[in-house]
């Protein structure tokens, strides 16, 4: 008599697949070249509140996107807000650039033989008005750098966030599939304690699926703690709590049917790179302040105005200050000011190696990432899944045992989580190229 496969087992076989819901969940396909236009437009406009059409609260309410937790955490990561306050320091250091020298009043008494004599004497600071449009030159590219440097924590923080997203999903489905094995490992060994009590099964039969349980266990134990500190390192980012009840939307899903563009990646990341905008812009403000160094050190303590005396009658004329540069004309400034120019330049230059090495990596890592991850679905996948057909066919013509059916399941499912890494890894990988071509600092 044939046996029928176990409805009991169902379960087991649908939850198997858990890896393949993933190609029905859309992913959110966002411009990501707006994070930084965005970002970029709000730095440079009026400074005041950006407007919120969505809360927090709003989207913690609905499961969390790649795309709605990059909305949440730049609206609600604190470091976001601290990055924009360096904006106010460089603002205020280019309205101190451009203030205006108040004047300085000087009055002296003198005493002689006579009525006592009085002194006035009114001077401005004419140097600081001439040297002005230097300073303030140095002072507007500080701001600009600063500026650059905003961006990149915006965009750097866009794509840490996306990343973490797919981390927390792929390690909930790892999760889920571990706790289906460890059930099914469960089933099996409760299986063979009856057939060892029966006289059905030897004792190596049955410690090997003891071993097969407590080594699911361990491993479900193992997934638990990996989906709670990729839960941490999203909420941490986002600026919330991970004892919260939100949650993440969806599984991972396939790989799209076209590829981001890879045969410039690395010219591409160099162009858009902000980090090395940024060092150019602080090379071109140490240069602005070299150049005010120089040109000041010549004339320092510069000073006119108007000098006053009582002799009986008020007489008036000008007055004139000047520091004698004998001992000391700014050479500490100036060549603090060309060291940091060289200091930025050299940053640059390695930055742009960096960068150029990072692309070429990235680019080889998500080619093969696509690949391993295609190569699973369409082959591995299914070869798994025929495999386990036909071993239920051998169980249900009792030419295979119930221990044989379920170390098939245990493999299909095994197989299933490798699909679920590698689909992370392909994730993980494109957003690194994204990252790069957006102008995204380069993660090694």
């Amino acid at each position: 008599m044939k046996r029928r496969f176990d409805p009991s087992l169902r379960a087991f076989a649908v939850v198997s697949l858990i890896a393949f819901t993933g190609v029905a969940c859309a992913r959110d396909e966002e411009a990501l070249s707006s994070i930084r236009s965005s970002a970029d437009a709000r730095i440079r406009g009026p400074r005041r509140a950006p407007p919120r059409d969505e809360s927090a609260e709003q989207l913690l309410a609905r499961p969390l996107t790649a795309d709605s937790a990059t909305r949440l955490a730049l609206l609600n990561n604190a470091r976001v807000r601290a990055a924009y306050e360096e904006l106010g320091i460089a603002r205020a250091a280019v309205v101190d650039a451009l203030r205006l020298p108040n004047p300085e009043l000087d009055a002296a008494l003198r005493f002689g033989k006579g009525d006592p004599e009085i002194e006035l004497l009114a001077m401005l600071g004419l140097g600081e008005l001439l040297f002005m449009p230097l300073r303030a030159n140095a002072a507007n590219a500080e701001l600009d750098a600063t500026r650059t440097e905003v961006v990149a924590l915006v965009v750097s923080l866009a794509f840490d966030v996306r990343a973490a997203v797919y981390e927390y999903q792929a390690a909930l489905q790892a999760l889920e599939l571990t706790r289906t094995v460890l059930r099914a490992t469960e089933a099996s060994a409760e299986a063979a304690t009856n057939l060892h009590e029966a006289g059905n099964v030897t004792d190596l039969e049955l410690a090997t699926e003891r071993a097969f349980t407590e080594e699911a266990r361990v491993a479900a134990r193992r997934a638990d703690t990996e989906a709670a500190e990729a839960r941490s390192h999203l909420a941490a980012l986002l600026g919330i709590s991970d004892r919260g009840s939100w949650s993440a939307a969806g599984r991972l899903a396939d790989p799209p049917r076209d590829e981001l563009p890879l045969e410039a990646l690395e010219n591409r990341a160099v162009q858009q790179s902000l980090e090395l905008m940024s060092t150019q812009q602080r090379a071109d403000a140490a240069n602005q302040r070299a150049t005010a160094e120089k040109t000041e050190r010549w004339l320092p303590g510069l000073k006119a105005g108007v000098s006053a005396r009582d002799e009986g009658k008020w007489t008036i004329g000008p007055a004139v200050a000047l520091e004698l540069p004998l001992f000391y004309q700014g050479q500490g400034k100036v060549d603090a000011a060309l060291a940091q120019e060289r200091r930025q330049k050299a940053l640059g230059t390695a930055s742009a190696v960096d960068i150029r090495n990072a692309a070429h990596a990235a680019a080889t890592k998500l080619t093969a990432a696509r690949e391993n991850a295609v190569r699973y679905r369409d082959v591995l996948l299914p070869l798994r899944q025929r495999v386990l057909e036909e071993t239920e066919l051998h169980y249900n013509a009792m030419t295979l045992g119930v221990f044989q059916l379920l170390a098939a399941k245990r493999e299909q499912i095994t197989t299933a989580r490798t699909y679920v890494e590698l689909l992370r890894d392909y994730w993980l990988a494109r957003n690194e190229v994204e990252r790069m071509s957006a102008g995204g600092a380069v993660r090694f």
